[in-house]
């Protein structure tokens, strides 16, 4: 067996290992193992303001990446002269339109 393939393998079986070993910390849902019955109401808003703060974030995100463009598409529109912005039409013999 080649020491390339050897190391592969070497690695898929600590790969394998890990994922037995750690699946409980791995989980997806942490509050799938807490014992409802003793949450009180604050748990629950917690976890309301968690889901909404969650949902917010990628369109406060989005939102702050398009404010950003627009910003920066009117400032290089003011920087630009108003002789370069106002360019004459090939077929009008270099009269400004």
């Amino acid at each position: 067996m080649s020491p390339a393939r050897r190391r592969a393998l070497r690695t898929l079986a600590v790969a394998a290992l890990a994922v037995i070993v750690l699946a409980a910390a791995a989980s997806a849902c942490p509050l799938c193992k807490e014992d409802v019955a003793d949450s009180g109401p604050s748990m629950w808003r917690g976890m309301y303001w968690s889901i909404l703060l969650m949902l917010t974030m990628p369109f406060a995100a989005a939102g702050t990446v398009v404010l950003m463009v627009l910003r920066g598409r009117r400032r290089q529109q003011a920087a630009r002269p108003a002789a370069e912005a106002a360019l004459p039409f090939p077929e009008s013999g270099g009269a400004p339109s």
